[in-house]
C-alpha cells in the first residue's frame, strides 16, 4: 500500500531487501575446510609413512637374503651337534661322584686312635662300611659322635665289637651317607 499526501509517494512501491552479514555465518564451512585439510594432510602423512615402511621392509629383506647365502648350514649343523653333546657331558658331569672327595670327608672325620683293617663302599646304597680297631669304647663313642655330626652322614651302626688279645676292639661300622652332600661335586658359585 502506497501511502500518499497530494500525490506525492514517500516509499517506494518495490523493496529492496538489506542483507546484514553476522560474523561467524560461515564457521560451518570453514570448520568443514579445516577438517578436510587435516585429513588430507594425515592421509599424505600416512602414505608416505607407508612408503617409507615398506622401502625398509625391503632393505631388511634384502639384508636377511644377503646373510642367509652367507650362512655355513653344514657348520651350524656340527655346532648344533656340539652343543647337545656339551650339555650331555655337562650333565654327566654334574652328576659324576668324587670318591675322593668322600674319602677324604671320612679321613677328616677319624679319630686318631681308630685304624682301618677293612671297608667297602656302595654308591647305589649309599652306604659306607669298615672294620677297624679302636684302643677303647670311649674312642669308639667319639667315633660315632663324630660321624652323626656331619650333615652328609644319615645315620652310623656299630656292629659286633669284639675285644682282642692286645686289649684293642674291633668293629664293625656302617654308614648311611646322603648322596648329594657326600660325593657329589657342590657348587660354589
Amino acid at each position: 500500500m502506497s501511502d500518499q499526501k497530494g500525490g506525492l509517494q514517500l516509499l517506494p512501491e518495490t523493496r529492496r531487501r538489506v542483507d546484514i552479514k553476522v560474523p561467524g555465518e560461515n564457521k560451518f564451512l570453514f570448520s568443514g575446510a579445516a577438517v578436510l585439510a587435516a585429513v588430507f594432510v594425515l592421509f599424505l602423512g600416512l602414505n608416505f609413512y607407508s612408503s617409507f615402511l615398506t622401502k625398509k621392509i625391503a632393505s631388511i629383506d634384502n639384508d636377511l637374503m644377503i646373510l642367509e647365502k652367507q650362512r655355513d648350514k653344514k657348520n651350524e649343523e656340527s655346532l648344533l651337534l656340539l652343543d647337545k653333546q656339551l650339555a650331555l657331558i655337562s650333565q654327566l658331569l654334574n652328576d659324576h661322584i668324587f670318591w675322593s672327595r668322600g674319602l677324604a670327608k671320612v679321613e677328616s672325620l677319624l679319630q686318631n686312635q681308630i685304624q682301618f683293617e677293612s671297608f667297602s663302599a656302595s654308591t647305589i646304597d649309599g652306604k659306607f662300611s669298615f672294620k677297624a680297631l679302636a684302643a677303647n669304647y670311649a674312642v669308639v663313642a667319639r667315633q660315632i659322635a663324630s660321624f652323626i655330626s656331619d650333615g652328609a652322614i644319615k645315620d652310623v651302626s656299630l656292629n659286633n665289637v669284639n675285644t682282642l688279645t692286645n686289649g684293642k676292639l674291633e668293629f664293625n661300622m656302617k654308614l648311611d651317607l646322603d648322596k648329594n652332600k657326600f660325593l657329589k661335586q657342590q657348587d660354589t658359585k
